[in-house]
């Protein structure tokens, strides 16, 4: 069995130490759509995060084409409703419909051809996300 190339592969071994180090020690649980979610980041999150005089509108997107891809995505501004979390955090979630099923397209660019609206995608609450910040970069992930 190669374990290399499997779906539980480690693309970096240092990635288990690195998560060891900074573990997700920043957490809030709110109300959101009728449920409870966990927003949890970690210590390099809090310092960019103290730095900011505006708060981080953090989108999580069910992204539907030919597969279904979980999407963070960081804006400093959106033009639709968030939610705020802290005076550092708001979230929104959205499932969304590609204008294309070209791989190449959904790889390059990732279409939206229009946000879903019914029951179906309504029921898709994130339960948990996590945020980090690496490098100048924002990184995110949720559960669903």
């Amino acid at each position: 069995m190669n374990l290399q190339a499997s779906y539980f592969s480690i693309r970096n071994p240092l990635e288990i130490f690195d998560r060891w180090l900074n573990p997700y020690r920043h957490k809030v649980t709110s109300h959101f759509r009728e449920k409870d979610i966990k927003v949890a980041w970690t210590r390099r999150a809090e310092q960019a995060f103290s730095l900011r005089t505006t708060a981080l509108i953090v989108e999580m997107q069910i992204y539907f084409s030919c597969v279904v891809k979980k999407r963070v995505l960081f804006h400093e501004q959106l033009d639709m409703e968030s939610l705020p979390i802290t005076d550092k955090i708001s979230i929104i979630s959205r499932a969304v419909q590609s204008d294309t099923c070209s791989a190449e397209e959904f790889a390059r660019s990732y279409p939206v051809k229009q946000e879903l609206t019914s029951t179906a995608a309504k029921r898709m609450y994130p339960r948990l996300l996590n945020i980090d910040y690496i490098n100048n970069q924002w990184l995110g992930e949720f559960t669903i």
